[in-house]
């Protein structure tokens, strides 16, 4: 059965781009068909994807831009892929809020420490309610805390995700969290995924994308 995944935030620079690609990869690795519909006017995945042909690496991406009847769009895109990744701008807008009737899965991406998309988080959590109240029950939407420090005596990820989870009128907040690696980001700027591109750490990266989408049932 095919998903509809919308990226989605109302704060920009959260890295919601840079994860919708390597998640993308990673799928297409496994041989799902996958799709990206891009509803944000930034084009950031356009741009990836200009990189990404220029040097001939594949798989290719198919690629859709949609900015009106978005919820129309993916659902028949539904109907021939497997997956629909569907990137929605940084910021509130008609674009996310008409998202949110399609969407399967909703992964919203916050920095740990980062006030200011603390306090933007409580009115995306209120759209995303009121979509699930009266538009879209069955959707599952995830906080997935992301640029987590490295550094195991630090503290700030763990407490954010307990705040959250003992408050039901948050969402709820993945275990596995995205540490802050020069991986995703390198990655990104090549036109690649996390899981195409080869450093000499290890690429740590690849474990937490793979951990993510098994925890939420997405693979």
């Amino acid at each position: 059965m095919s998903k509809i995944v919308v990226f989605g935030s109302h704060k920009g620079g959260v890295g919601k781009s840079t994860l919708l690609v390597s998640i993308l990869v990673y799928l297409m690795r496994k041989g799902k068909k996958c799709a990206v519909l891009e509803g944000d006017d930034q084009n950031s995945i356009k741009d990836w994807l200009a990189e990404r042909r220029e040097q001939d690496i594949v798989p290719d991406v198919e690629y859709f831009e949609c900015y009106t009847d978005i919820a129309e769009r993916a659902r028949k895109l539904a109907t021939r892929f497997d997956f629909v990744l569907l990137d929605t701008p940084g910021r509130k807008s008609a674009e996310f809020r008409k998202a949110l009737t399609c969407a399967d899965y909703l992964l919203t991406f916050i920095e740990p420490g980062a006030q200011v998309e603390i306090n933007t988080l409580s009115q995306m959590v209120n759209d995303v309610k009121t979509a699930q109240a009266s538009l879209n029950p069955t959707m599952h939407p995830w906080i997935v805390l992301n640029r987590c420090s490295t550094d195991p005596r630090d503290q700030d990820a763990t407490e954010l995700r307990q705040m959250l989870n003992d408050d039901p009128d948050w969402l709820p907040v993945t275990r596995q969290r995205i540490h802050a690696r020069k991986a995703y980001k390198q990655a990104y700027n090549s036109g690649r995924g996390v899981h195409e591109y080869q450093d000499n750490n290890g690429n740590k990266g690849r474990g937490e994308i793979e951990m993510l989408l098994q925890e939420i049932n997405l693979i």
